[in-house]
C-alpha cells in the first residue's frame, strides 16, 4: 500500500528531507559544502511505497541510486527546473546570481584570509607531506 497522494512526486526533482543524519557535512569538508548535501537529499523520484522513496542522483555524470525508509523521511519537496535556453528561466538564472554574489565574494575572501588553496581535482603533496609530519611532531 502506496502513501496516499505521493504519486505527484514520482518523476519529479525532489529535495528529502530527513531526520537528523549522523554526519556534519559542514564540518567534515567546509571546501565542498553544501554540495554534498545536494547529492545526498535531491534527485528524480523513481518509486514510493509504504517503506520508503527511492530516488536517483547525478553525482559526476553518474547516475546513483538512494533509497530512504519512511521512518526517517520528514518531508519531500519538488524542486523548480530552470532551463538557460529558455529565456524568462536565464532572467531568472542571472537575478539568482546577481543576489548571490555577495555571498560568493564573502566566502572567497574567508578561504584567501584562512589561507585555504582553492579547490583542485589534484592532491597536494605537499599538503600531506606536511600533514604527516605534522601528525608525528605531536605524537
Amino acid at each position: 500500500m502506496k502513501p496516499e497522494g505521493l504519486d505527484y512526486f514520482i518523476g519529479r526533482i525532489c529535495t528529502i528531507f530527513t531526520v537528523p543524519t549522523n554526519r556534519d557535512f559542514k564540518s567534515e569538508n567546509p571546501q565542498t559544502f553544501p554540495q554534498p548535501v545536494f547529492h545526498y537529499f535531491v534527485g528524480r523520484v523513481i518509486e514510493i511505497s509504504q517503506k520508503g522513496i527511492f530516488i536517483e542522483q547525478w553525482n559526476n555524470k553518474k547516475k546513483l541510486r538512494t533509497f530512504f525508509l519512511m521512518d526517517h523521511v520528514v518531508s519531500i519537496s519538488e524542486e523548480e527546473i530552470l532551463d538557460p535556453s529558455r529565456p524568462e528561466d536565464m532572467e531568472l538564472i542571472e537575478e539568482y546570481k546577481k543576489a548571490n554574489q555577495p555571498i560568493r565574494d564573502a566566502a572567497k575572501s574567508e578561504s584567501k584570509k584562512n589561507n585555504e588553496e582553492p579547490e583542485s581535482p589534484y592532491v597536494d603533496i605537499d599538503s600531506l607531506e606536511s600533514m604527516a609530519r605534522d601528525s608525528k611532531i605531536s605524537q
